[in-house]
């Protein structure tokens, strides 16, 4: 009966209105139905008295944007209004333009050097509003000139939105989204709409006009959406986004008994009050959907965990007084506030490979970062009227546009726009600025001329064998001509960042003493970091491998290291295809040049501490060719004479997915966590971008636990994946040293392995069967020679051998000696068996090792048993002989073991009988 009598007077109410203004749609006729767009694509009627689902249409997700955070230059799209947040530094703030605004001023560029490319498709779509099937889709590539309206069909318009946004700064990184939208008329501020709608996440209540509730549904998908579906089209709905546990303690509270059964007037209390026991909360929701992140405004109460950003130190410049406000004032311009509340976060939802991250759940509501994002020009034709309904004189609110449909066309404009809206925010800014001003000219006024300040640092010219205090000279960084700035005997230039690290470190380019060079620049307050590094570099830059030095000045406020410069990264090499046809060279000696620079660094008692692909430069200076070099030295520290590790104290070094287990165990650490990030650096290269333990977000669960992948190698599989494997074992006395990864035959050339096959086969020809080395070369030997190695050679070469002796096809020893024989005999062998063995050595290895791929492993890891012998020396390094030599002296021992035992027993018809020590001295 309720039912009955809210439409009777829903009907009574039309007729009353008939004569509004004509552009004002008949809106109680059409409440029947209201549309809600969900992030997924869907657009569902639902019946607007019961919420039962009439129709759906599965139409192109509302928001497309990369779901997985890997690197930097990170965006979050909004789905309601395409409004985007940057993550910089894991805090977020606004851009003052959203998607559309974006596409409508592109192409441009902003300040901090990012290009926007934006492009827009509009469709119009005619809709069955009683079944919800598409009669007809008309776009500018439709053949049709005009549509033909169908009976009772409703015209949709929708618009996708596509920004693409390229750092210039670092080519590396873009990032893209798709945004779309439908093309909705708006309701006017006096409209007879009797329900308000609350949204959290894909949960929908309805509240009638007593603030009872009508229906509650749950559509599984964020709701970005709602409208009023009628004749003329799509009429903007409003709804109020809420957090899930605020929505659930506000129904809650509605139907508990005795308690008020008032929704609504629950809702406009919370959100007029100032109080912060009872008031709403603004916030910023970051969620996850099937088609990428994304971030909304949502309401929550004082329950809500709220996620705030770090406390980064205190503020170097003293702020401005509070500005005095009347309690009026206070009220209009001042929203209500709560204490956030800090938790320990467990785990990192996202993390990128620069060192962001990103947590998903409410976080403080960012502020629009007008510097990092305003464009250089603007648009000279706005792109939408921002529209305001004024209302009637019994109405007390205003509606407005919920979706910004402006753009100022100059900074004025803009900064007009914030004084408007936000005066508190524009004089805080403005007051703090003329500080700063103040503040910069007085430093520069004291600190004109030559400086003289007694430090710890030590001179780049200053002997590295002198430990007594020195005084720094710092120079005036002065401009030059063209924009760059000169500092002591060093030139960089300000525009040109060639990288960024971590506490406000930049690579410039620059110039010393005529030369190019990438200068470092380094804050100050890491004096004694700075000047460890520099003298790490200087003792090391003697190594090919190792970035080269040239020396070091300063300011009153950073130092500048001037290094060599490098043309590209061993990451950029990977994932750029440009940097490797640029700079042509095999995969294989990068890495070898990368161990051998590592290995000088050990040898003078450094570990490095921060292997990574970005560290491994590439550099085309010099006679050389190409020369992957170490850099970064800032971690580096040195092992004491006389001890094997680092002190416990060194703490925690390194980047994540790049960090040894024992580093993240707090174990003490060595060389071995070096040699574990070269063990990654290994596979990554090879795989063409991939780590051995997985993707970023569980790289460092799966390190800890040992679990590792290697499948991504296509070529030398068996033997650069024992390397690899090797290398990043979990216990760091179970990997081998720097010099033993040198030697590993991964890095020898076909004729080095050649000549390797044939000694071998040569020291074991007269061998006896029994024999140690001869046993350990033929254990497994089935599997080596894949059962039977006649059997795998082509027919030629096989008659070939059946002619001159006889080889055992079950046999390693007879295998190589074969292996030797053709080798040898090269050019007398007929040409049929010459063309099916190919040339020498390359095309013969190959022959040979690709129809037994585990025959030089195999052979490697049996022959160290030979390693201290002088054939062999060039192949094994010393730790290898060490532990053979244990070996040895141990085999010995039993073998003498045994040989007394024999001299003890003896054998009468097939029994042994031992000897007593009584009948041995008779």
């Amino acid at each position: 009966m309720l039912r009955l009598f809210v439409v009777l007077l829903l009907v009574s109410r039309v007729v009353a209105l008939e004569d509004y203004d004509d552009v004002v749609p008949r809106i109680a006729s059409s409440l029947g139905t209201i549309v809600i767009s969900t992030i997924d694509g869907q657009l569902r009627a639902l019946n607007t008295g019961t919420g039962d689902t009439r129709w759906t249409i599965q139409g192109d997700p509302v928001l497309r944007a990369p779901r997985t955070v890997k690197q930097g230059f990170t965006f979050l799209p909004n789905p309601q209004d395409g409004s985007l947040y940057t993550l910089k530094e894991g805090i977020l703030k606004r851009l003052p333009l959203n998607i559309p605004a974006l596409v409508h001023a592109s192409p441009l560029k902003s300040t901090d050097g990012v290009l926007y490319a934006g492009s827009k498709k509009d469709i119009w779509l005619e809709i069955d509003p009683l079944t919800g099937s598409k009669v007809e889709t008309l776009s500018a590539s439709s053949d049709k000139v005009c549509p033909v309206k169908h009976h009772n069909g409703v015209f949709v318009g929708r618009t996708e939105y596509r920004i693409t946004m390229f750092d210039t700064k670092n080519r590396g990184k873009t990032w893209n989204t798709t945004f779309s939208d439908y093309s909705a008329h708006l309701l006017p501020a006096n409209n007879d709409y009797p329900y308000r709608h609350y949204v959290s996440h894909g949960n929908i209540v309805t509240v009638g006009s007593q603030g009872e509730i009508i229906w509650e549904r749950d559509f599984g998908q964020p709701i970005v959406a709602m409208y009023l579906l009628q004749d003329d089209g799509l009429h903007k709905l409003h709804f109020t986004l809420m957090g899930g546990e605020t929505m659930e303690n506000m129904i809650k509270s509605a139907l508990t008994p005795g308690g008020k059964n008032d929704l609504l007037v629950d809702m406009e209390a919370s959100s007029k009050t100032t109080s912060p026991q009872n008031a709403l909360f603004a916030t910023l929701y970051v969620g996850e959907s099937a088609f990428g992140l994304y971030a909304m405004d949502v309401l929550v109460d004082k329950h809500t965990i709220t996620y705030a950003p770090k406390y980064l130190g205190p503020p170097l410049l003293e702020g401005p007084s509070p500005i005095a406000l009347s309690e009026e004032e206070k009220a209009k311009f001042i929203p209500p506030s709560r204490p956030i509340i800090t938790i320990d976060v467990p785990a990192i939802t996202h993390k990128t490979t620069d060192g962001e991250f990103l947590l998903l759940g409410y976080h403080e509501r960012p502020m629009v970062d007008l510097g990092a994002i305003l464009p250089i020009r603007f648009s000279n034709t706005p792109s939408f009227p921002h529209i305001v309904y004024k209302p009637d004189d019994s109405d007390s609110k205003q509606v407005a546009l919920s979706r910004m449909e402006t753009l100022e066309n100059s900074l004025v404009g803009m900064l007009l726009e914030i004084y408007i809206h936000h005066p508190v925010a524009f004089f805080s800014a403005l007051f703090t600025l003329l500080a700063l001003a103040v503040t910069v000219v007085w430093m520069c006024g004291k600190q004109s001329g030559v400086a003289l300040v007694t430090g710890e640092a030590r001179s780049a010219q200053t002997s590295r064998q002198s430990n007594s205090a020195t005084n720094w000279v710092f120079t005036r960084n002065e401009e030059v001509e063209d924009g760059w700035m000169k500092v002591g005997k060093l030139l960089y230039n300000p525009s040109e960042i060639l990288g960024r690290g971590c506490e406000g470190t930049v690579v410039y380019r620059g110039k010393f003493d005529g030369r190019d060079v990438a200068v470092k620049r380094v804050v100050s307050e890491f004096v004694r970091l700075v000047d460890r590094e520099a003298d790490l570099l200087r003792e090391s830059d003697a190594h090919p491998n190792v970035i080269r030095y040239f020396c070091m000045e300063s300011d009153s406020q950073f130092r500048y290291l001037a290094l060599e410069l490098c043309v590209a990264s061993l990451n950029d090499y990977v994932h750029e295809s440009a940097v490797r046809e640029k700079i042509a060279i095999d995969p294989t000696e990068l890495l070898h040049q990368a161990t051998e620079g590592l290995a000088h660094l050990h040898i003078m008692q450094i570990v490095h501490r921060d292997m990574k692909p970005q560290n491994v430069l590439l550099s085309t200076a010099g006679a050389r060719g190409v020369r992957a070099v170490i850099s970064d030295f800032g971690l580096c520290k040195r092992v004491q004479p006389g001890r094997h590790s680092l002190s416990k104290r060194s703490g925690l070094a390194g980047t994540d997915g790049w960090i040894a287990p024992e580093a993240l165990t707090s174990q003490s650490t060595s060389f071995p966590v070096d040699v574990f990030s070269l063990g990654c650096i290994f596979y990554y290269v090879l795989s063409d971008g991939n780590h051995p333990f997985g993707d970023s977000l569980h790289r460092q669960t799966n390190i800890i636990n040992g679990d590792y992948v290697l499948r991504e190698i296509k070529e030398d599989v068996n033997v650069s994946v024992s390397l690899i494997e090797s290398m990043i074992q979990k216990v760091p006395a179970d990997r081998p040293s720097i010099q033993c990864v040198l030697a590993h035959p991964f890095f020898w050339e076909p004729e080095r392995r050649l000549q390797f096959f044939g000694d071998v086969s040569d020291r074991i020809e007269k061998e006896d069967d029994s024999s140690t080395v001869v046993r350990r070369l033929e254990r497994n030997a089935r599997t080596i020679v894949e059962g039977n190695w006649r059997n795998n050679i082509c027919g030629p070469l096989a008659a070939d051998l059946r002619k001159f002796r006889t080889y055992k096809g079950h046999s390693v020893r007879d295998l190589l000696r074969a292996m030797r024989n053709k080798k040898h005999h090269y050019r007398e062998l007929p040409e049929e068996v010459r063309t099916s063995l190919g040339k020498i050595p390359e095309e013969f290895l190959y022959y040979f090792t690709s129809r037994f791929p585990l025959l030089l492993l195999h052979t490697y890891i049996a022959m160290e048993w030979c390693a201290d012998e002088a054939i062999f020396k060039g192949y094994y390094p010393n730790e290898i002989r060490t532990r053979i030599a244990s070996m040895k002296e141990e085999d010995e021992l039993l073998r003498k073991m045994n040989a007394e035992n024999i001299d003890s027993e003896e054998w009468v018809r097939g029994h042994i009988v031992v000897k007593s020590k009584t009948s041995a001295k008779a």
